[in-house]
């Protein structure tokens, strides 16, 4: 199993300085076999809580590593958390509507 943090842009806040598309980021950190994996547990649990301020769906997935625990179900480890995601050098997909496949990025 891999680690994912998988990420909404912005957050559900209503907040004019922290809220929104262009606030932080909502965060969650998943256990999984494969991206897609990852994002469909964020998505359903994002789908819990629809905002009109943002998405109601991951838009980015970093991979940072491999699960060390003896577990075997993909599953929401940690989150939501509210902050900037940030990508250190770590493989990263993303999409831009709900329905894309996951496209890696090389830089």
């Amino acid at each position: 199993m891999q680690l994912y943090e998988v990420i909404r842009w912005g957050n559900d806040s209503d907040d004019p300085l922290t809220g929104g598309s262009s606030g932080p980021d909502t965060c969650f950190l998943v256990r999984a076999d494969a991206v897609e994996q990852a994002a469909a547990l964020v998505d359903k649990e994002l789908a819990r809580t629809p905002s009109e301020l943002v998405r109601s769906w991951a838009g980015a997935v970093y991979l940072l590593g491999t699960d060390a625990a003896s577990g075997s179900n993909a599953q929401i480890l940690r989150g939501p958390y509210i902050q900037n995601a940030y990508r250190y050098g770590w493989r990263h997909w993303y999409r831009d509507e709900r329905d894309e496949p996951w496209t890696e990025k090389f830089d």
